[in-house]
């Protein structure tokens, strides 16, 4: 196994050209053969122990794998700042949950947390054109998961209803506490589609909302805008249209004038359409819950928000050292479906 230890550093003067494009094309194909992986199996957990709610995502594991094939590979390097903020983080996150830990302190979840961050020491070399093909390749596969929420669309309008993964995998292995199948609205007769695979509408809309963003910088062709936007609007997830539009400032320097003004004088006809099918009434519901508690909105945007100013402004010590992993305010709304 090799390791450089320099994130920022090129490949080695020795290395032949054909080796480093050789190295960079093994990079693309392991890394679309696992976001594939990560998209498909993304709802399977690897319980810890025996408590039902003790597991780690399987994706966590298969991209710990990827590190390990490309690290053998002599492609995986180090960054040296990464590795230097990453050892102070945990040291500072250890020695907080020893000295300072309150009761709702969890040891599980400062493993998880300092596992996750161990991905990001980690880099690998690419060049622009390379980039762009590993970019490509993951427009591909978000175009698939587009395709298969339309699909959820065709089978609920034959009345089929939606492929439904809960039933199929074994409750030990299945990723638990997510929506996974939810109605429009309360006493809708249709549900948001997930694409089949996905943990949630919520899910697929970001994956969606993030392929746009890429095309609309990268790649640009109308073709899978027009698709991939239909998808978004198609998906009924907030989420992915408060990404999209938190996006939009940033990426419509690189739209041509005459698609914005298109896009303009195409907004009132989107906008009919959207009605039609209930998306802006969906829209103006979702809006209301960031102010209504137990909601899921308040849960995911609000909450946190609350949580963040809570500690800049109460006690100094949470300021600097947080509250201890597995601390975050938890809520539970009528219904009984638990957010963190």
């Amino acid at each position: 196994m090799t390791l450089a230890a320099d994130g920022f550093r090129p490949f080695p003067s020795v290395a032949a050209p054909e080796a480093r494009v050789s190295d960079m094309d093994f990079i693309i194909k392991i890394f679309t053969i696992e976001m594939v992986i990560v998209v498909v199996t993304q709802k399977i957990a690897v319980p810890i122990g025996g408590a039902e709610t003790s597991q780690v995502a399987l994706a966590l594991l298969v991209h710990a794998a990827v590190l390990v094939m490309l690290a053998l590979r002599g492609a995986l390097r180090i960054s040296r700042l990464s590795l230097v903020l990453f050892c102070g983080f945990t040291f500072m996150a250890g020695f907080s949950a020893i000295m300072l830990a309150g009761p709702g302190y969890s040891v599980m979840s400062l493993l998880l947390l300092i596992i996750i961050s161990t991905f990001y020491v980690f880099r690998v070399k690419l060049d622009w054109e390379h980039y762009l093909k590993w970019l490509a390749n993951f427009q591909l596969i978000a175009v698939g998961a587009a395709s298969l929420l339309f699909l959820n669309w065709a089978m609920q309008f034959i009345n089929l209803g939606m492929i439904d993964l809960n039933s199929l995998i074994p409750r030990r292995l299945l990723y638990l506490h997510y929506n996974y199948i939810q109605p429009i609205h309360w006493g809708s007769p249709w549900m948001k589609p997930n694409a089949v695979f996905f943990l949630e509408t919520s899910h697929i809309s970001q994956f969606i909302a993030m392929a746009i963003v890429i095309e609309l910088t990268c790649f640009f062709r109308v073709r899978y805008l027009v698709f991939l936007g239909a998808a978004l609007l198609s998906s009924f997830g907030g989420t992915g249209m408060l990404m999209m539009a938190a996006s939009l400032p940033f990426v419509l320097g690189r739209v041509p004038r005459g698609v914005i003004l298109a896009g303009i004088v195409a907004l009132p006809v989107v906008y009919a359409g959207a009605s039609t099918i209930g998306l802006t009434k969906n829209i103006e519901a979702r809006v209301t819950e960031f102010g209504s508690r137990g909601t899921s909105g308040e849960m995911r945007f609000s909450r946190p928000a609350e949580a963040v100013a809570d500690a800049m402004f109460g006690d100094e010590t949470d300021l600097f050292i947080g509250k201890g992993a597995g601390s975050m305010p938890k809520g539970q709304s009528a219904k009984g479906a638990n957010f963190a």
